[in-house]
């Protein structure tokens, strides 16, 4: 009766103590390598075990470096956070648009499209007016605000003049974030002039902070500039 290759490996599954048993063949056995050369049992499992330690090192220098990325992110999100909160008028929401997320962020290009609906100083360049009917039901942005979600990726060129306007060739990607709390007030666009900067399997955790946190305070602000 001829033994299949599948049976002796179901045999040696259910007796685990196998080469225990018979320590003589884990001299004797030679396993194959990718260049060619033979190598017993134990020096094949020691490599084994090397590869494995050798991966899991990568894996915990790779989750550390995360840690260490994230606590960046969230102290700079914090901070930028309370300086919204502290903001008392649009004048001071632009200078912490400025400060704490174009630079603090290292993001070039930042703009805070509102919805023509309120009274928008023309003098702001970070904060402008949009037409509200671009932002309603087949609007040209309306796709952008009614998801709600963070939206991260390269631009079609229409799309990035519409959010950027002459600045829109100095932008390759963008995330951009609907500013919605009982009413839609507008969008907070974010460029960057590198194309992988921003990108579609990016976490948008702390983009959702920021954008939540901004259209909570916005109704405030607009209110002092009616």
């Amino acid at each position: 009766m001829t033994i299949t290759a599948d049976q002796i490996a179901a045999y040696l599954q259910d007796h685990l103590d196998f080469f225990e048993q018979h320590p003589i063949l884990v001299r004797e056995l030679k396993i194959p390598t990718e260049s060619g050369v033979a190598i017993s049992l134990v020096e094949y499992q020691l490599r084994k075990l090397r590869e494995q330690i050798q991966q899991l090192e990568r894996e915990n220098d790779h989750m550390i470096e995360t840690a260490r990325i994230n606590s960046v992110l969230f102290e700079k999100t914090r901070t930028l956070v309370l300086s919204l909160l502290d903001a008392r008028d649009l004048d001071d929401l632009a200078v912490v648009l400025d400060e704490k997320l174009a630079c603090g962020f290292d993001i070039p290009v930042v703009r805070l499209l509102l919805s023509d609906q309120f009274n928008v100083p023309d003098s702001l360049t970070m904060i402008q007016p949009i037409k509200a009917a671009s932002l309603e039901d087949g609007g040209q942005l309306a796709q952008t605000v009614s998801d709600k979600e963070p939206w991260i990726g390269r631009l079609t060129t229409d799309r990035k003049n519409q959010l950027f306007g002459d600045d829109s060739s100095a932008v390759e990607s963008c995330a951009t974030l609907a500013l919605v709390r009982g009413h839609t007030y507008g969008v907070l666009a974010l460029g960057h002039p590198d194309a992988t900067h921003f990108q579609s399997n990016q976490d948008t955790l702390f983009l959702d902070h920021i954008g939540e946190a901004l259209a909570m305070i916005l109704p405030r602000l607009l209110d002092q500039a009616q």
